[in-house]
């Protein structure tokens, strides 16, 4: 492996360098972006939940929000925390408070994933633009080359634009298929703060009305 990547940046000519750059920076946000939504950011327990559910109903929101601070990175107890610390303030207030917590819970779990993205198309076109600029400099060598030198020339030449093209696919779809997992987990993510919104506004509806 690093034999092919020495050469690889040896013959690449400058969008080599490129190319591994983005690979590197995919390789770095990948890392980033898996220990925060697979890693980092729990799921909140059933038992806690009823817990949760129970003070509510009692209409016990200080113990409530202790419930939720006891449990750390859960953006599910995030979000009905911030509903809770704004229930006394009227029904508007606190439905303004969830929707801002859902938000920067959001922004938190999107971070960095339209780099992510941008790498899949760039490294794409960075892969294409290293075969058109190899078949250049191929053709330019074949024309003052010898005649009988110009067959292994071709190859090589073809070779080289070849590894670009199939560089930049490798970091492209590979970059592709990250972003859609961590979309995928992002939305998963969302869907259960939302529900949990709503959910808090039903409860909180229910208590006032016992």
């Amino acid at each position: 492996m690093i034999t092919f990547m020495k050469a690889f940046l040896e013959h690449g000519g400058f969008t080599s360098y490129l190319i591994v750059g983005a690979g590197l920076s995919l390789l770095a946000l990948t890392v980033d972006r898996f220990r925060y939504l697979f890693m980092e950011v729990h799921i909140v327990t059933p038992e806690t939940s009823n817990s949760i559910k129970a003070q509510i109903l009692k209409k016990q929101y200080t113990q409530a929000v202790q419930l939720c601070n006891s449990s750390k990175n859960t953006p599910e107890l995030e979000v009905v925390k911030s509903g809770l610390l704004a229930v006394d303030s009227g029904r508007e207030a606190m439905k303004s408070a969830l929707g801002g917590a859902v938000v920067e819970i959001e922004k938190n779990c999107t971070r960095r994933l339209s780099l992510i993205a941008l790498i899949a198309s760039v490294a794409t076109l960075l892969g294409l633009l290293g075969t058109i600029s190899g078949l250049i400099s191929t053709f330019v060598a074949i024309a003052a080359a010898d005649p009988a030198k110009k067959s292994e020339l071709l190859g090589l030449g073809i070779s080289e634009a070849m590894n670009a093209t199939a560089a930049g696919l490798v970091v492209g779809i590979t970059a592709m298929v990250m972003h859609t997992i961590f979309v995928s987990k992002t939305d998963e993510i969302i869907a259960k703060v939302k529900k949990s919104g709503y959910q808090l506004v039903t409860l909180v509806e229910q208590s006032e009305r016992g």
